[in-house]
């Protein structure tokens, strides 16, 4: 009669053995029979409907197993994990807590609802169960390591540091137990501390991933480029596929313009992760940077295939058909940013600024006042209008315009307005101090200029603009020079500065410092493949006071050549040319 017996009475019975039977014969003996009999038919049952994934019905047997027997540890302990699969957390905290009431020197319980209070982010909670635990067994180092991590979520980092202290000293070659040190100790912006704990984590443990990242992450906080560089190196050797070192290599180089490197990690990331096209924005970006235009174009259309509505690569788009002078194909991006919201202001002044690169000064002056239309009163399309009557020569039109930006922004800068935009203030108050100065108000050009360093302490060119002029009119020359100083500081490598730089110093009478830093400024053009007849003529006089009037007048033909109508080089040329030239 065997064949009759079913499937579920059996099964259940052999499941017993290895899912907690021993724990529910523990139970109160007193119960009724009956009682235990019930509750273990079940248990059995409940075990078997979870075995077979009839999660319904597992749970109203083990809720059943439960009402029949109420003092076994094993029901609650089984029921706790029943809830706790189906997400019902508070459910299995009752489950746990009524079976530690029954068992309170069970560790592994309490282990499991100390777990699960510091999954729900009650870590105080968290935090009392595992002293409980460590209380009857103060060698648990699991229950020390859990610890740690609840009161490091509490941010009490310096007890956590203790409590992994006290692991080491059990188990000194506990690798998590370093690494999660080390992401304390970033926490706690003491770097070297960090660095240290990371790296006996991998002296432990060459695997270990995490600490490998961990470690090049503290190097990029701390400055050290090249050292989170080596890092992420040496974690390729450790797992070749890590995508996402790649893509951390990738924005390091980047960051550094070591163009190729990047490009070469970026397109390692897009192998592993074929699916993430958002990194071809960075591979469209180091194709740009090295000129590789149409490369440039597509990998930013394959970003643009998934993402259409993404307006800052269609702006990157229409930036590399600008470089290739496929004005058409750079219209179309910017009318179809518009074309979803006609207020872009951004697009509107790259429209205007792309037409006006092409001299189509009808649509220039067309699209403007349709910017102006949907925007009558932003700042940016203003200011673009007064620069654009600058450039007419409409003086009274552009210094109009330039004022009445500056009033819109200092009247948003008073209201702590979202509208305020300090660049374009700047902007205002530079552009309106160069038309004054071509007006001949010198005073107050320098006014405007010192107005832009209030707003942008950083702002190289104001700082140039003043030292120049004031070397240039010989006047409060240690002023000059520190304001030209100031501005080179801040871009070393402008052939522009240091021209106004080598100017100060001829004023000054120092003119082999005037000489040095005139040739350098000539030689940074040559690298950018560009030439300036001023600096020639500003070489030449400062030869000429030291006594090389013949390397003078070659310097002058040079501007003359850049610049025949300036009548000034020819004479210089004329009064110094010495016989035999």
């Amino acid at each position: 009669m065997k064949k009759n017996i079913s499937l579920p009475v059996v099964l259940p019975l052999i499941l017993l053995g290895w899912l907690g039977a021993a724990g529910f014969l523990r139970a109160d003996m007193d119960q009724p029979i009956e009682s235990k009999t019930r509750a273990y038919w079940h248990y059995a049952n409940g075990l078997y409907a979870q075995y077979t994934g009839d999660v319904d019905r597992s749970t109203i047997e083990f809720e059943q197993a439960a009402r029949y027997d109420p003092t076994s540890s094993a029901v609650h302990d089984r029921l706790a994990y029943h809830y706790y699969v189906e997400g019902l957390d508070y459910k299995s905290v009752e489950e746990l807590q009524k079976s530690i009431q029954l068992q309170p020197n069970n560790i592994g319980t309490r282990l499991m609802l100390a777990n699960l209070f510091a999954s729900q982010g009650e870590y105080g909670k968290a935090q009392k169960e595992y002293l409980e635990i460590l209380q009857k067994d103060p060698k648990n180092l699991e229950a020390r390591y859990y610890l740690a991590g609840a009161l490091a979520n509490q941010n009490r980092t310096d007890d956590a540091l203790e409590q992994y202290q006290k692991i080491l000293t059990d188990n000194p070659k506990a690798a998590a137990v370093f690494y999660n040190m080390g992401l304390l100790y970033t926490r706690a912006n003491q770097a070297s501390k960090a660095e240290d704990a990371f790296k006996k984590a991998i002296e432990i443990d060459p695997t270990l991933e995490s600490a490998y990242t961990s470690l090049g992450l503290v190097y990029e906080l701390d400055q050290k480029p090249k050292e989170a560089i080596d890092a992420y190196q040496t974690l390729l050797k450790v797992n070749p596929d890590n995508a996402q070192v790649y893509l951390a290599l990738g924005e390091l180089y980047y960051n550094q313009k070591d163009n190729a490197k990047a490009l070469e990690a970026f397109r390692n990331y897009a192998g592993l992760k074929p699916d993430d096209l958002t990194v071809y924005d960075y591979i469209g970006l180091c194709y740009f940077r090295m000129d590789q235009y149409p490369k440039a174009v597509e990998a930013f259309q394959k970003l643009l295939e998934k993402q259409p509505a993404n307006a800052l690569v269609r702006y990157r788009l229409a930036a590399a058909y600008e470089q290739m002078k496929d004005y058409p194909d750079a219209e179309s991006q910017l009318k179809a940013i518009l074309g979803n919201d006609d207020k872009s202001v951004d697009a509107w002044v790259r429209l205007v600024l792309l037409y006006d690169k092409q001299k189509d000064d009808a649509k220039v002056a067309k699209t403007l006042a349709a910017g102006l239309k949907v925007n009558p009163n932003h700042p940016d399309l203003l200011l673009l209008q007064a620069m654009m009557d600058h450039e007419k020569n409409d003086t009274r039109a552009a210094e109009a315009g330039y004022r009445r930006v500056i009033d819109i922004e200092q009247a948003y800068k008073g209201k702590s307005s979202p509208d305020y935009n300090g660049g374009t203030l700047a902007q205002a108050y530079f552009n309106l101090g160069i038309l004054m100065d071509k007006a001949g108000r010198f005073n107050d050009a320098i006014d405007q200029m010192k107005r832009v360093l209030q707003i942008q302490p950083d702002n190289a060119d104001a700082y140039n603009y003043i030292g120049y002029s004031y070397a240039d009119k010989n006047m409060r020359l240690e002023e000059a020079q520190k304001d030209v100083e100031a501005a080179v500081k801040l871009d070393p490598d402008n052939s522009y500065y240091l021209d106004s730089l080598g100017w100060v110093y001829y004023r000054q009478g120092k003119y082999a410092d005037a000489r040095t830093q005139l040739e350098k400024s000539l030689g940074l053009l040559k690298e950018q493949q560009k030439d300036d007849a001023v600096i020639y003529d500003h070489l030449g006089e400062v030869l000429l006071k030291m006594g090389k009037a013949d390397a003078a007048v070659a310097q002058w033909k040079k501007a003359v050549q850049l610049d025949p109508d300036n009548r000034d080089y020819p004479e210089k040329i004329k009064k110094n040319k010495s016989s035999d030239l």
